[in-house]
């Protein structure tokens, strides 16, 4: 092919304004495609390489582990490992590693004073480690030295990020702030502030790394050696744990012999003999390489799920517009022929036909490109919110614009190929007397191949988005036996005090609009911890109860919980004192009772509950679902107390918005540098399937995209079809066809189209459905087969086929004789 010339270029760009309208229509198609594609490479580049700089990233292994849960079944890979006892036993054992490090974290507010006065406040996300940790991670200060101040008591090093926070300016180093510590969990030391000083200053830390800290301090402050004693024990996830491999060594070795030492282990007393069902071990091992943590580490399955969305959406776009820039500069090309006859018998080759049609091609891919870089590059906050992923990778960059630019050139390729094969088929005599060469049979076909795949794309995405969106509704009004309307939730920092959480409650309770305000370790239904424990009645078998939900005064009227026997005092002081639990009604149930009210008042076995101490049955509610959609419901035991400290206040409000408000702000007064919001217990309860919810959004908005597309593309055949068969309509009107007539003539066109993408995507859209669906134990009622998402996917091709051939229609019946005939 010859090089285009400067000359081919203006003309190119005369072509392009030609037809603003559907040049339009194309470069926005493409740039959209673009930008999901730069978002989509940005990922790749944050899982597969955030650490890339990391010093001999090939041998770096951190570990993970899963435990069995209720019935046998295994949880997901956890991150965060007994990392202190499995460090012991690695050294003991003379494991094939060099240096190791434990990590722990703990979440503290700091205070700093101002030189005039004032005082900052915020809550520092501290990670304690060995020395080691700078060897193996990396860690290079930009000011003081970090293994000064991991080695002194009142040492750390804070990141830049968090300097400039806490004191205004990263320029810390030497300066000195205050933590608060909260009271050992034994009762042995008080509640006290600890003066710390920054020794180092290190470089905010990618988000999509191994390690995400506002601060690194050592174990040898006196709080860090106790913090590190009490997670000296198997069967608990107490942090992470890093090492580096020796020459020769390999992950699998040290897997193994990670899962040897923990087989090693006694199993934990209390530990349900259900959890062990079908066989197995208590807990599994793996030492997992660094640079596989993103596609195959803990997470990686919903890393995985975003990336497959994000690609699918991008791939998916940038192909239907493709087709579309093909399938309307067909209809161009045909418009052309008597230029392109003109220029072929002006002795224009083959070659530069072709050059003249890539430059045009190009024009347009190179405007969707630059186009789609800006758009990327807006879009990447909207992006990070929506999938709950930090774009560490710069969209603006060197990279991605070289990305951007072979982009287009691919584009302009593969656009200008079929368009060139039509402007070969033209015979120069033919066109300039004014007899239209049609593309030809294979032309059009390809051209209805196209538009088949266009609608099948759209058909996918619309059953596969209504099926997600259709789910994630179902889960949220899912019957989970509270209630959830009026209810306002928030947060309390793990280590407030029984004392500040009650005063809250206290003052709240005041408040003209609040209805019932309560403290407990979580709102109910969010589901992220899960606790069990064996009951059972004297003599008789052990239960698997779920527990870990223990409650303050008017818990249950917060939430609208129905009692069916048994009642609270006002103050819990005496079902604290015997060890109060309520069960819902299947808990009572399955620990043999007649009736509820049968259990009240009954002292129960639990040799590992609450220290031993036999808990007595209170009271009864009805069944509740704390569980989410993925999970099976199991019974429950709530344990009464009279106050408690962290976790979540709940509030029944007749004006909600005035009482989020307000709580908001009482909240993050009594907290100084916490950034505590109120929110609907509804929001709260749906974090749980809000990965969920952003896949949907994002398969919704790919779909919509895909439907504009694909109504661009049936435009785009309505046109040429009309063009085509214009004489055709004219005969027949001329001898007596009616609207009816013209209008099926045009619809047997497209009505094949449409059957045939329906044909190709409703068993693969069936399928996908499905395979979704197939995750939760609460599903959206979709049908067999999901035949319902199948009949509304098809509807929507169907409506926006109507809607894109109306105007050509209408056309068709406006037809003058004489103007097609001569035409």
């Amino acid at each position: 092919m010859n090089l285009p010339t400067l000359l081919t270029w203006r003309s190119a760009w005369r072509q392009l304004r030609a037809e603003p309208g559907a040049a339009a229509l194309v470069i926005a198609g493409l740039a959209l495609g673009v930008a999901l594609t730069l978002l989509t490479a940005s990922f790749v580049q944050d899982t597969l390489w955030p650490d890339a700089g990391l010093p001999e990233r090939e041998r770096l292994v951190t570990f993970e582990w899963r435990v069995r849960g209720p019935g046998g079944k295994t949880t997901d890979w956890f991150a965060e490992v007994p990392g202190v006892p499995l460090h012991a036993a690695l050294r003991d054992t003379g494991a094939p590693v060099g240096p190791m490090s434990r990590v722990l974290y703990t979440f503290l507010p700091a205070r700093a004073s101002e030189p005039a006065g004032q005082a900052r406040s915020m809550r520092l996300v501290i990670t304690m480690a060995d020395a080691e940790v700078q060897t193996l991670l990396g860690l290079r200060p930009v000011a003081g030295d970090l293994r000064t101040a991991m080695s002194s008591p009142e040492g750390i090093a804070l990141t830049e990020s968090a300097a400039e926070r806490l004191f205004g300016t990263a320029q810390a180093l030497g300066r000195s702030f205050t933590i608060s510590l909260p009271p050992d969990p034994e009762g042995r030391t008080p509640a006290m502030p600890y003066t710390m000083t920054v020794r180092a200053v290190l470089p905010t830390p990618n988000l999509n790394g191994p390690l995400i800290y506002d601060a690194i301090a050592g174990f040898q402050a006196p709080a860090a050696k106790a913090y590190l004693a009490r997670s000296n024990t198997w069967y608990q996830n107490s942090g992470r744990l890093f090492a580096r491999l020796q020459p020769g060594a390999t992950a699998e070795q040290l897997s193994a012999l990670a899962q040897r030492l923990m087989d090693q282990q006694p199993v934990p007393p209390g530990f349900p003999a259900d959890f062990l069902t079908g066989g197995g071990k208590p807990a599994y091992l793996r030492a997992m390489p660094v640079a596989d943590v993103g596609l195959h580490g803990a997470g990686s399955e919903r890393r995985r799920q975003q990336l497959g969305g994000l690609a699918g959406a991008a791939a998916g776009v940038l192909g239907l517009a493709v087709i579309n820039f093909v399938n309307l500069w067909s209809v161009r090309t045909l418009k052309r022929q008597r230029e392109i006859g003109l220029r072929k018998s002006l002795g224009a080759s083959a070659r530069r036909l072709a050059a003249q049609f890539f430059a045009e091609a190009a024009v347009v891919a190179g405007l969707a490109g630059a186009l789609g870089l800006l758009l990327a590059w807006w879009a990447a906050p909207w992006a990070s919110v929506l999938l709950q992923h930090p774009f560490d990778a710069p969209v603006l960059s060197l990279a991605m614009v070289v990305l951007t630019g072979l982009l287009c050139l691919v584009i302009a390729a593969f656009s200008a190929l079929p368009l060139a094969l039509i402007a070969l088929r033209v015979r120069p005599a033919e066109s300039l007397a004014g007899r239209n060469h049609s593309e030809g049979a294979a032309s059009r076909w390809m051209r209805r191949l196209m538009t088949t795949v266009q609608f099948a794309a759209a058909a996918v995405f619309a059953a596969l988005a209504l099926t997600v969106l259709w789910q994630s509704q179902h889960a949220g009004a899912m019957p989970r036996g509270f209630e959830l309307q009026d209810r306002i939730g928030a947060e309390l920092p793990w280590d407030a005090q029984p004392a500040q959480t009650l005063s809250i409650i206290e003052e709240v309770r005041r408040w003209p609009e609040v209805i019932a305000v309560a403290a407990a370790d979580d709102v109910p239904g969010r589901d992220f911890q899960n606790w069990f424990s064996e009951f059972h009645r004297p003599g008789a078998a052990p239960v698997n109860l779920r527990t870990g939900v223990d409650f303050t005064p008017g818990y249950l009227q917060v939430y609208g919980m129905r009692v069916l026997a048994g009642r609270l005092s006002a103050d819990h002081v005496a079902e604290a004192a015997q060890n109060g639990l309520v069960l819902d009604r299947s808990a009572a149930r399955a620990l043999g009772f007649a009736s509820p009210e049968a259990a009240v008042g009954q002292t129960l076995v639990a040799p590992n509950y609450r220290d031993g101490k036999p808990p007595t049955v209170v009271a009864v509610i009805d069944d509740i679902r704390l569980e989410g959609p993925r999970s099976p419901p199991h019974p429950h035991a709530l344990s009464v107390v009279a106050e408690r400290g962290g976790g979540a206040i709940g509030v029944h409000s007749r004006d909600p918005q005035a009482t989020r408000r307000k709580l908001t702000a009482l909240l993050n007064e009594r907290f100084p540098g916490e950034r505590i919001e109120a929110l609907p217990v509804r929001d709260l309860v749906l974090q749980k399937v809000a990965d969920d919810s952003r896949l949907g959004g994002l398969i919704a908005f790919a779909g919509s995209l895909a439907l504009a597309l694909a109504a661009v593309g049936i435009y785009a055949l309505a046109a040429y079809t009309l063009r085509r068969r214009e004489r055709e309509i004219v005969l027949r009107k001329l001898h007596g066809a009616g609207p009816g007539a013209v209008a099926a003539l045009l619809a047997r066109e497209f009505a094949g189209v449409l059957g045939a993408a329906c044909v190709v995507a409703l068993p693969l859209s069936a399928w996908l459905s499905q395979r979704h669906l197939a995750g939760f134990v609460e599903r959206a009622p979709v049908g067999p087969f999901s035949l319902w998402v199948l009949l509304a996917s098809i509807a929507l091709l169907a409506a926006v086929t109507v809607v894109a051939v109306a105007r050509h229609l209408h056309a068709a019946l406006l037809l003058r004789p004489l103007q097609a005939l001569r035409g």
